[in-house]
């Protein structure tokens, strides 16, 4: 699988992350957040189906993430976002159908698109706290 997934690497030139969609909610403002409260955050991502979007030049993902940040168990601040990675390849066609392995995808959607994404992520969620005048929480390492 590792030299599949290398070869899928050399393939693909990413050339694009765009923001689709974004939504931010301001649940509640909990008592105290500032004073030491360790704050959980719960994150998750899906997939769109259909994915990847295969054209005659480029090869697209769309993953939406989502992020839950709760202070004293308690749900304060929510964001949404839909974010769609292009590919370039010089032989798109040959991307695709490694694309078809179900494990190779996972890997490359989960692992690869995530750390690609992250520190992105990181930057839009401290930007969102300051918009909503909440005190920023820092998104931690990818493990």
């Amino acid at each position: 699988m590792q030299e599949k997934f290398q070869e899928l690497i050399k393939l693909l030139q990413l050339f694009d992350i765009r923001f689709m969609d974004s939504h931010e909610s301001v649940l509640c403002l909990p008592d105290n957040m500032t004073l030491g409260k360790e704050i959980e955050i719960e994150s998750g991502q899906a997939f769109a189906k259909d994915d990847p979007v295969v054209n005659e030049d480029s090869i697209l993902f769309r993953v939406k993430y989502v992020f839950k940040f709760s202070c004293e168990k308690k749900e304060y601040f929510r964001t949404e976002y839909v974010v769609m990675f292009s590919f370039k390849s010089a032989d798109v066609q040959k991307a695709a159908e490694l694309l078809k392995i179900e494990k190779l995808k996972k890997i490359f959607v989960e692992k690869q698109l995530s750390r690609t994404i992250w520190t992105i992520l990181r930057g839009t969620i401290m930007d969102a706290f300051n918009r909503h005048s909440l005190p920023p929480v820092q998104l931690p390492w990818i493990i």
